[in-house]
């Protein structure tokens, strides 16, 4: 049989030495190849093996459906509930639903590293719960979260020397947060983002990008990228300026049985655009005009509700608010849905003419009359804090009395 003059066997036996210096070689390729790559293998994983955190699931408010990745059938979770596993996915339904997942980088720690509070009409997946399997890392926390419709507030804050990076993939693209506050709201055809504390980094689905930093909101959709970043603060009043020549987005109404009735009208006064109301018809009779614009916005995850109004009280011929403390010469009143699901009003009147003893005035202040007043309310989310508003549903402002005669400029509903 025929060798063949360039195999191992023949090399070895032509020339040995030749041979010897590839085994030595080879063997000290071996060598580094291994004295590299073990090292090398034990420091990543070391560094990158993960393992996953704890989550629990708290129903603030009704019950919540928890979908696990394995399962079909929803679970209703009406109690704390720990171990929420990854792929799970949380569903809030109807106007009074609120739950709360907390994340904890160790089993039986009570200290929380994040937390993400669910309002109503919510449906969130939670992809990633990761942390480094191993002390030594210097990886941060990871946590991945998709929400597909609804509202989310994150606050983050891990707690010790290891950083927590946060993504939430939502339908037009997706956003890395740092250790702070935010508050996520999701629609069909827009996504919002509000920042409290921290730093965003928005991706558009285009590929556009857009940082975020305290104290400002932006918003993006399919087809446009994020929008350059805006003051936090959102008035949910349309045309409250009344910067428009007609009362427009308003409704204007009017109760005067049998009588002449009163008017709203819109013009320029002082300098500034106003909405003018006035009745003077028949004295001692109970009449009524005003205006009404329906918002319908959901206000769960906000810290701040407050109202802004300029006044300017002109004539009052009913003293004080009327008997019932209800019949103010200007008056506001906020319609909303409180977290458990019940209809609620709040409201704020105005008088110049102090009542008679027996009348007391409850729901309203007197300011002086024929100056403009600003008023600015306390925050509505502290002072409704026990009947805590979920959505708000409309706003009216009117006058009523006999006779009666104001004016308001700069209406504003802000959230933030």
């Amino acid at each position: 049989m025929h060798t063949p003059l360039t195999s191992p066997r023949n090399l070895w036996q032509t020339n040995p030495e030749r041979m010897a210096w590839l085994i030595l070689l080879a063997a000290f390729g071996a060598f580094l190849l291994l004295a590299v790559s073990i090292p090398w293998s034990v420091n990543y994983v070391l560094r990158y093996a993960t393992t996953p955190m704890v989550a629990q699931l708290e129903p603030t408010v009704g019950t919540v459906l928890l979908y696990t990745a394995n399962g079909a059938d929803p679970i209703a979770v009406t109690n704390a509930r720990d171990n929420i596993p990854q792929g799970s996915k949380l569903v809030t339904t109807g106007e009074a639903t609120q739950g709360v997942l907390g994340l904890t980088a160790l089993p039986d720690s009570p200290e929380s590293i994040g937390t993400v509070h669910l309002y109503p009409g919510t449906t969130l997946t939670v992809l990633r719960f990761q942390k480094p399997r191993f002390q030594t890392s210097k990886e941060p926390y990871s946590v991945r979260l998709r929400l597909d419709e609804g509202r989310i507030r994150i606050f983050t804050n891990s707690r010790d020397e290891r950083a927590l990076i946060v993504r939430v993939d939502v339908p037009h693209g997706y956003t890395v947060l740092s250790e702070g506050s935010y508050t996520f709201s999701v629609k069909e055809e827009r996504t919002e983002l509000s920042v409290s504390q921290g730093e965003a980094q928005l991706f558009h689905e285009s590929g556009a990008e857009l940082s975020v930093g305290p104290g400002l909101r932006t918003w993006m959709d399919g087809g446009d990228p994020p929008s350059e970043p805006v003051s936090a603060e959102r008035n949910l009043i349309q045309v409250g300026d009344f910067s428009q020549p007609m009362l427009e987005n308003w409704e204007v109404y009017s109760e005067a049985p049998y009588v002449a009735p009163g008017a709203v009208e819109v013009g320029e006064q002082d300098g500034r655009r106003v909405a003018h109301f006035v009745r003077l018809g028949e004295d001692g009779i109970h009449t009524e005009v005003g205006m009404r614009q329906a918002l319908d916005q959901d206000v769960n995850g906000y810290d701040l509700l407050a109202f802004r109004v300029d006044v300017r009280l002109l004539r009052q011929t009913l003293r004080g608010a009327g008997e019932k403390s209800s019949e103010f010469p200007l008056r506001v009143e906020v319609a909303y849905t409180d977290i458990y699901g019940k209809e609620l009003t709040w409201g704020h009147g105005f008088y110049y003419r102090d009542p008679p003893t027996d009348w007391p005035v409850s729901g309203g202040e007197k300011i002086a009359p024929f100056a403009w007043y600003t008023y600015e309310s306390p925050n509505l989310m502290d002072v409704l804090a026990d009947t805590r508003p979920s959505r708000i549903n409309s706003i009216r402002i009117y006058a009523s009395g006999w006779n009666y005669e104001a004016m308001i400029s700069e209406v504003g509903l802000f959230i933030e």
